[in-house]
């Protein structure tokens, strides 16, 4: 598809973003509220952010052993990478204990920051939505005067 010349037009390009957000499981017209069956639904970032920070926080748990040679050669390759993982976890976790403590600290403050995120946007929403106008205080009858007598 060409983005430059008269060969495409507003309706075109409309029709294909929207075919675009539809492949992803969101709606053009209804801000992504839609979800489409076979498509994974919308996250939402903060949890999201939050709950991988909190599954590898932890710096010397090691990624699963893999290889991409197959056969013997392979097999070799993962024994001498699972040895070398036993033998060395000592070091490692010695190596990456600050690590760990500062991961945690970037999780926390990602919490924090994100609940305060939260708040300041429900306060915001409270203060943009329509408001009955105030009422008027009631009349208030004129005061007697109150003269000394003779």
């Amino acid at each position: 598809m060409k983005l430059m010349g008269r060969d495409i037009t507003a309706d075109k390009l409309m029709a294909y973003v929207g075919q675009r957000l539809r492949a992803r499981g969101l709606s053009a017209s209804s801000g992504g509220q839609d979800v489409v069956p076979g498509v994974e639904p919308r996250v939402d970032p903060l949890s999201f952010n939050l709950d991988a920070l909190a599954e590898h926080a932890d710096a010397t748990r090691g990624v699963p052993v893999e290889t991409h040679r197959a056969g013997l050669a392979g097999r070799m390759v993962r024994l001498a990478k699972v040895t070398f993982r036993r033998v060395g976890q000592v070091f490692l976790n010695e190596a990456l204990a600050r690590q760990v403590l500062f991961n945690g600290h970037v999780r926390d403050s990602y919490a924090q920051l994100s609940a305060e995120v939260l708040r300041l946007r429900e306060r915001l929403e409270a203060l943009e939505a329509p408001q009955a106008p105030p009422r008027a205080p009631p009349a208030r009858k004129p005061a007697k005067s109150r003269r000394p007598t003779r």
